[in-house]
């Protein structure tokens, strides 16, 4: 069951609200599962994230008017979080940088859209980094091995820094590319020292 599901069978109430996890009708329940609830939030918090928010975006708010060059970031911002509603992208960060996330299928009219909206809300999101979804090293390496599953074509070589630099497959569309370009550069260390042992070859 999902962690939201296992919150509201419960009893409580479970939303992001402006980037944050809040928790509601916890005062009806018992204290024993008042605190049951309270782990399952806090040891559940990404997953729960992703579910109630899977664009990463869902806390950005329409400007309060049309000034691009008073608002110009948060409009491409706000355009960013509609792109995502619609194409299933991720707006995520690792450290300092933000990423997008991309559908391996999506058009790469789509993925150019999006990366310069992303060039123009970058301002705005860096300025709001504790409201976006962490994407840790070690997830983007299991989601690259995932992805690595599903298209054995996808290898990955050493650079002679001893780095990891990924082969892509030549029928691969621009989205496919993206997507995994994103997760390579936030896996970082994680992806150079693992062995892929569970992947076949």
């Amino acid at each position: 069951m999902s962690a939201a599901g296992i919150i509201t069978d419960m009893g409580a109430a479970v939303a992001f609200v402006d980037g944050k996890l809040k928790l509601s009708r916890l005062d009806r329940l018992p204290a024993d599962i008042a605190e049951r609830v309270l782990a399952v939030a806090r040891e559940r918090r990404e997953e729960l994230r992703r579910e109630l928010d899977p664009t990463g975006l869902g806390w950005v708010t329409c400007p309060p008017e049309y000034d691009a060059e008073k608002y110009g970031d948060l409009w491409a911002a706000f355009d960013l979080a509609d792109l995502a509603r619609q194409y299933s992208l991720r707006i995520v960060h690792a450290g300092e940088r933000v990423l997008t996330v991309y559908p391996p299928a999506l058009e790469p009219e789509l993925i150019a859209y999006a990366g310069s909206l992303l060039a123009e809300a970058r301002t705005y999101l860096a300025a709001h980094l504790d409201k976006l979804p962490v994407l840790e090293p070690a997830e983007a390496a299991t989601a690259i091995k995932e992805v690595m599953r599903q298209h054995k074509g996808l290898r990955f070589c050493r650079g002679d820094d001893g780095s990891r630099w990924p082969l892509y497959p030549k029928t691969w569309s621009a989205g496919q590319r993206a997507t995994v370009q994103a997760l390579w550069f936030a896996a970082g260390d994680a992806l150079d020292h693992d062995n892929f042992e569970e992947i076949d070859r």
